[in-house]
């Protein structure tokens, strides 16, 4: 059974709570997977054969994502898994205070690539309110750790701890489990592109960026303006469209089906190419197939459930007047191509 079945069927289905599920079902599937994840704490001095792996067992004052248990039964390691969330009232300090204080064990945290130092700051802040001075531990900047009494305290980012298993699950010949980590990667690297990212002073007062904003809304109506201008669009009888990621308007294409052109900030965000899309429905008869025919012309087309996201690409280095230029005739030639191969419009 694949992680991601097993998650389902286990009826987990938020993020961190799937996460943290898929994680230990991972940990517990092989002895070489489990030794990799407690390998990460070699260099806290904390060596042991790893036994039990519990999810979300209770104790005294804390409930972890993780327990891991040495070969003895003993708690060794106590794993916190974070996505969006923040940190609870009890974390650090009374997950700390439930560890055993007779031999080395460990509390460490799981967070996306760009909370590390954030969320790193807060647990340091936090153990400092509750009389506790952490002591900063010698190591790389992949896992930073502190002592905190006769405690260490961790942090890592999914990248990291997930690249670590899938290399000991390829060495292992572990493939089945190879291949839930790659799933477990793909929820992962999704949480990472849409985390919060810190607020940096030079963003909040960098007009430049206002003004780009604004750039491309222009842009928008001006593209628009020019492909009515010739003929390829007719906006009558359609308005804008906003919403909390997107802004354009919708558009009759040669009078046989209806369209939308916008800045999309999720699409932008997760691919890169463009900060403008041209959206067209399936219920206009604009259905994927259409673009496969054409993959020169349809490069990194997105298909969605309710249609197609055909990315128009900007030319750089040039003045305003080349751009809407070079975006109508890219969009003219798709214009013209649909209108041929789109039955029934």
């Amino acid at each position: 059974m694949s992680v991601l079945a097993h998650v389902v069927l286990g009826g987990a289905l938020q993020n961190e709570p799937a996460a943290t599920q898929a994680l230990a079902y991972m940990l517990r599937s092989s002895p070489d997977i489990a030794r990799a994840f407690v390998g990460m704490l070699q260099e806290a001095n904390i060596e042991f054969e790893p036994g039990r792996v519990e999810a979300e067992q209770e104790h005294e004052e804390a409930r972890p994502d993780l327990t891991i248990h040495d070969g003895d039964g003993r708690v060794r390691v106590f794993v916190e898994n974070k996505f969006w969330a923040g940190l609870t009232d009890a974390q650090p300090v009374s997950y700390l205070k439930d560890l055993p204080e007779d031999l080395p064990s460990a509390l460490m945290f799981i967070v996306p690539e760009q909370r590390v130092p954030t969320v790193w700051s807060e647990l340091r802040e936090r153990c400092r309110q509750a009389g506790f001075e952490p002591e900063d531990a010698p190591g790389g900047t992949a896992v930073m750790r502190a002592h905190v009494g006769c405690h260490t305290m961790l942090i890592a980012s999914w990248r990291y701890v997930l690249d670590r298993l899938l290399d000991a699950a390829r060495a292992g010949g572990h493939d089945t489990i190879g291949h839930d980590i790659l799933q477990l990667q793909g929820l992962a690297g999704r949480m990472d592109r849409e985390a919060f990212l810190p607020l940096r002073g030079d963003e909040l007062t960098d007009q430049e960026v206002a003004r780009r904003l604004i750039n491309y809304s222009d842009l928008i109506g001006e593209i628009i303006d020019k492909l009515e201008h010739v003929g390829v669009a007719s906006k009558k009888g359609f308005g804008f469209s906003h919403g909390p990621c997107h802004s354009g308007r919708s558009f009759a294409v040669y009078g046989k089906f209806e369209s939308w052109f916008g800045i999309d900030f999720r699409t932008w965000r997760d691919t890169g190419i463009t900060p403008l899309w041209w959206d067209f429905s399936n219920k206009a008869g604009v259905t994927a197939d259409r673009f496969k025919t054409n993959p020169k012309l349809f490069a990194d087309v997105i298909h969605h459930p309710k249609g197609q996201y055909v990315p128009i690409r900007l030319a750089t280095g040039v003045e305003r007047d080349r751009v809407v230029d070079d975006a109508v005739t890219q969009m003219t030639r798709i214009a013209d191509y649909l209108l041929e191969t789109v039955p029934n419009g």
